[in-house]
């Protein structure tokens, strides 16, 4: 029977006690000789826990893998497990990692950049706004990063709709197995998520969605990202479980910070302030602090030579310096100049190369 039948009937046995898994692994090689072994054996590696002893003994769990992994191909799901080169890498430097991933959809689980986007279900009308403006800057970078998150309500869904809406990558990390789609609503959501990402999850077809289980998935969406952003949190949540789960493996946390009375950014101001997160500021500032903000533009033109251009266009390029998304409007208050005459230069400085339209009528600085 292949490896990946046993490491998922390991995973299976140990949801929820993951290092024990990893240790057992460490100690006998392979998940393969872990349930070949003798009960007195695995007494020894395993004292007092006489039911895990049972378990791995009785050959019901290999049993049942080996229906599952039949099972997902037959569904198109497909199963990686943590010795495949296709399980992200940044998850499997983990100490929960788990040892079994099952998948939906076209985009490999592995890239140079990954940030996860979470928050409350429960959340006010600046989330979209907030989510809508760090995809719409990632978009304009040279290497767009994939965004995470766990395809619930309110923000998380807000995050993989704005990471469409601007062309990247997302993943969604669930907390049923993939034959469920929680919360049903979001069920066109997910086909989009399969054609432009992924969906995965630790848990086999037929598991229901149960709150300890969010509370499990949320070290992936951490675990499997360089960076987190919470957009909005509550003093108690999920997403704050999210941020103390990258912070504790030594991932960058960043929370967009909101007024003292306002409960709907209370656990964002606590994350900062017990400096677990870093305050945003703007999506350039999340960048700027993971050191992608060097590379904005498709084209890579920075520091091209502007000392030919006339002085109004020096002066919208200058302004444009600050390196956020900045529309006509803008760049004319700014200019004291008229709008009409900053869209004009605007629309010569895109044909010249020197700035890129992203949308919603913004442009960047490609210098």
């Amino acid at each position: 029977m292949d490896e990946t039948v046993y490491l998922a009937a390991l995973n299976k046995c140990f949801h929820g006690n993951w290092r024990i898994a990893h240790n057992l692994l460490q100690c006998m090689g392979q998940a393969e000789t872990i349930f070949s072994s003798g009960a007195g054996t695995l007494r020894r590696l395993l004292p007092g826990q006489d039911t895990a002893v049972q378990l791995l003994t009785s050959g019901q769990a290999v049993e049942e893998a080996g229906r599952e992994m039949e099972l997902c191909r037959r569904e198109g799901i497909e199963v990686i497990s943590i010795n495949d080169d296709e399980y992200p890498s940044r998850l499997a430097e983990t100490p929960d990692a788990p040892l079994i991933l099952f998948k939906k959809g076209c985009r490999r689980l592995n890239g140079s950049r990954f940030l996860s986007i979470v928050g409350t279900r429960h959340c006010t009308h600046y989330s979209k706004k907030y989510c809508d403006m760090v995809a719409e800057y990632l978009s304009s970078l040279r290497v767009k990063p994939v965004i995470v998150s766990g395809m619930a309500y309110g923000i998380d869904s807000y995050a993989h709709q704005s990471a469409l809406r601007y062309g990247l990558d997302t993943f969604a990390v669930t907390a049923t197995g993939l034959d469920t789609v929680y919360p049903a609503s979001n069920r066109i959501l997910a086909s989009k998520i399969e054609e432009r990402g992924a969906i995965i999850t630790e848990y086999w077809t037929g598991t229901t969605p149960f709150a300890q289980y969010f509370v499990s998935r949320n070290r992936i969406i951490a675990g499997i990202s360089d960076a987190t952003v919470v957009v909005e949190s509550r003093i108690r949540g999920g997403s704050l479980i999210t941020a103390r789960a990258a912070f504790n493996y030594d991932r960058d946390v960043f929370a967009f910070p909101g007024k003292l009375e306002d409960e709907s950014f209370q656990g964002c101001n606590m994350l900062i302030a017990e400096d677990i997160a870093r305050l945003v500021t703007g999506p350039g500032s999340i960048c700027r602090a993971l050191g992608w903000s060097q590379e904005r533009g498709a084209s890579g033109r920075r520091g091209r030579d502007i000392s030919s251009l006339s002085e109004e266009k020096k002066a919208v390029l200058k302004t444009m310096d600050c390196g956020e998304g900045m529309d006509a409007a803008q760049i004319a208050a700014c200019c004291r100049k008229d709008v009409s005459q900053v869209s004009f230069l605007l629309m010569e400085l895109e044909f010249e190369g020197y700035v890129r339209h992203i949308s919603a009528n913004k442009y960047v600085s490609l210098i």
